[in-house]
């Protein structure tokens, strides 16, 4: 009868909450049930980045109807909407994207004596008189040996084992 209150089959619901059917259409015995809408305060399905799961969420915005933002019922956790995945379960899913998404490159560190032993030439004395080329070898009296990374207009970039300086160089 149009006006009975059922819990819809398959979504959970809050206690005491009931989702209301609507009136049959003219000479349908369809049972259907009128679409429920979703509105900001309501609740939707979407996977959650937290818990890896796709539980209920509360909606907290909506563009053109479509949910955007929500809230995590369980964890709390607030995250854009992401629909459930068709066809597959939440745990299938998260395991299948990160086994298709490519590994990472490890960043190769080279060690600052490799680097050093690598650049060709004597080590020359810093001097901000003097004038230095990229990859050049320089011999400073505070921070050590280190070689020449770029070099601008009146500096110069250094890297020594413990950082990375510009220094000054070709002052008359």
């Amino acid at each position: 009868m149009p006006g009975d209150y059922l819990t819809v089959p398959g979504r959970p619901l809050r206690r005491g909450v009931r989702a209301r059917i609507g009136p049959l259409a003219p000479g349908g015995d369809s049972g259907m049930l009128r679409a429920l809408m979703t509105k900001v305060g309501g609740e939707v399905d979407s996977f959650c980045s937290k818990c890896e799961l796709t539980l209920a969420h509360t909606v907290i915005a909506m563009v053109a109807g479509r949910p955007v933002k929500v809230e995590c019922n369980t964890c709390h956790g607030v995250h854009r909407f992401r629909g459930a995945p068709s066809g597959t379960s939440s745990t299938a899913s998260v395991a299948m994207r990160k086994a298709a998404r490519p590994a990472r490159e490890k960043k190769q560190e080279l060690a600052f004596e490799e680097a050093l032993a690598a650049k060709q030439g004597p080590a020359l004395p810093y001097s901000p008189k003097r004038t230095f080329l990229v990859d050049q070898i320089v011999d400073h009296p505070t921070f050590g040996q280190g070689f020449v990374t770029s070099v601008r207009d009146d500096k110069v970039e250094i890297a020594f084992r413990s950082d990375v300086k510009v220094l000054i160089h070709a002052r008359a």
